[in-house]
């Protein structure tokens, strides 16, 4: 469990970006107008820097904002997690194994790779919810990290609907 403190996290997988001035981008899942759970592409505000960090020093990093304690799940294969909201405002991050989020009253669908493609943003703690199922034959494990107080970190939106794969790799 993470106590109340900011997380600098170096990433070094293909689904983020690694040059400084650079941003994270991932999929996230809001609660719309319509008090439905939809999906939007965020890219994070806050841009990828140079660690000077003795174990990290050169590597990419991002301040992820300030978190609250962290949830490790392990999920069996073939797992159904039901239609459910985002308990708290949270990253949610797949290491391993394969999420297949829907959503019930909205069009769209997000399959979630564990590894470094694994990051979703779930914010959907109102409104009709979303489903997560884990259909492959491997466990899936995740990390569930709530912001501090609810407060994500700032944003922008790319579009309305999961990130697509290049969006991931090139931000």
């Amino acid at each position: 469990m993470f106590g109340k403190s900011s997380l600098l996290v170096a990433f070094l997988a293909s689904s983020v970006a690694f040059a400084a001035n650079q941003a994270l981008t991932a999929t996230a899942i809001v609660t719309d107008k319509h008090k439905h759970s939809a999906f939007e592409c965020w890219q994070l505000d806050a841009p990828f820097t140079t660690s000077t960090g003795a174990g990290t020093a050169g590597a990419s990093t991002l301040q992820l904002g300030n978190l609250a304690n962290a949830t490790y799940t392990v999920l069996p294969p073939h797992f159904e997690g039901g239609v459910h909201n985002a308990p708290h405002p949270q990253y949610v991050l797949f290491t391993a194994g394969l999420a297949h989020i829907t959503l019930p009253n909205n069009p769209g669908e997000a399959y979630v790779v564990g590894g470094g493609e694994g990051l979703v943003i779930a914010v959907d703690t109102t409104g009709g919810g979303h489903n997560t199922s884990y259909p492959s034959g491997e466990t899936t494990i995740g990390f569930q990290i709530p912001f501090e107080g609810g407060k994500y970190p700032a944003y922008k939106v790319l579009n309305k609907g999961p990130c697509t794969v290049s969006q991931i790799r090139s931000t």
